[in-house]
């Protein structure tokens, strides 16, 4: 026989009502949203803030690999820093040699012109000059930078032409057959023949203490879709000795947010620029 079960030891049944569920009422369903909401507003600021000291911190390893490299270039190329070379047969023209005259000269890592081959690229090198390889292009070639992400901050919009995205795979052009990167590289300039502006930095042995190497890009001012660390307000540079620093310049800043879409950064004012951006860390 089963051993009766005396009703004291049974279980509450579910009708008790010290033991039924109670739903929220909506006073407290709305408590409950404006925590939630109130919490989302303190936490969300806090982890862009994170992730944007993470997309920096990626930058700036970005800069030291490319100081590295050029250094390692330039000692395989009798001293010689990568060439800016837009128009080999342009002489001491506008886009000669090493003449920059404008800051976005500088960001160029591939450019077409009427001379241009298609793929396997020419070999860039001093005596025949690459009219296709630039600036960063040179360490690419090299093998000195990978597949080239080094060239993009990750705090670049991918939708931007500044951004790696644009250029995938490593380094496809663009519609109009041109690579850029992230960076402006080696923009110091001094003026030369023919009132040219030439690139100050041409060769190892002609660098100078604690000067900006490379900086991201300047040329397109304040604008929210290129301006890499704009909750930031700041630039990551790159100096001669291989350090980088974060500069959040308020010269500079204000001197952007002058600049008109479209505008360019022309010598000397480019200058001025860097020394802002050297002294202001």
């Amino acid at each position: 026989m089963k051993p009766s079960v005396h009703p004291e030891n049974a279980w509450p049944t579910i009708s008790d009502p010290a033991n039924q569920n109670r739903a929220f009422t909506l006073t407290e369903l709305l408590v409950v949203l404006a925590i939630v909401a109130l919490l989302a507003m303190t936490l969300l600021p806090a982890l862009a803030g994170v992730k944007d000291k993470g997309g920096r911190a990626q930058c700036a390893a970005n800069l030291r690999q490319i100081g590295m490299a050029s250094m390692v270039y330039a000692n395989e190329n009798n001293t010689w820093l990568p060439l800016c070379w837009l128009d080999p047969t342009g002489g001491d023209s506008s886009h000669g040699l090493n003449v920059l005259n404008e800051v976005h000269y500088t960001r160029y890592v591939w450019i077409t012109s009427p001379t241009s081959p298609t793929p396997p690229y020419p070999v860039p090198t001093n005596a025949t000059p690459a009219n296709y390889f630039q600036n960063l292009g040179y360490l690419y070639h090299a093998g000195l930078a990978g597949n080239g992400n080094i060239f993009y901050c990750p705090a670049q919009s991918g939708t931007n032409y500044l951004g790696a995205d644009s250029y995938l795979p490593l380094l496809t052009t663009d519609a109009s057959g041109t690579v850029r990167s992230s960076y402006d590289y080696n923009p110091r300039a001094v003026i030369g023949a023919s009132s040219r502006y030439f690139r100050q930095y041409q060769k190892t042995t002609q660098l100078e203490p604690r000067k900006l190497f490379a900086v991201d890009d300047l040329e397109l001012g304040l604008n929210p879709t290129t301006f890499a660390h704009i909750r930031e307000r700041g630039w990551n540079v790159l100096f001669t000795d291989g350090g980088v620093q974060f500069s959040r310049s308020g010269q500079v800043y204000g001197l952007l947010r002058n600049l008109t879409s479209g505008s360019s950064i022309y010598y000397p004012d480019a200058n001025q620029y860097c020394d802002y951006l050297e002294r202001d860390h």
